[in-house]
């Protein structure tokens, strides 16, 4: 059984991430499958993602005043 998690990495704008274990844990440490690059564990991208998804849900000042 693989997972397949598709995040974009920052440094060189690839999907492909590894994965040391089938099945992914929060304490696992997710690295780019291209370059390398260590984007930190899967419960930091979540609370990265949800802050970024909380801001995007949230109508932003300049749309109120209009």
């Amino acid at each position: 059984m693989t997972v397949q998690v598709e995040l974009p990495c920052p440094k060189c704008k690839s999907t492909k991430m590894k994965f040391e274990r089938p099945e992914i844990r929060e304490t696992d440490l997710i690295t780019c499958a291209a370059c390398g690059h260590n984007l930190g564990t899967m419960a930091s991208i979540r609370e990265k993602m949800n802050k970024a998804y909380q801001r995007l849900k949230q109508p932003s000042a300049a749309r109120k005043l209009q």
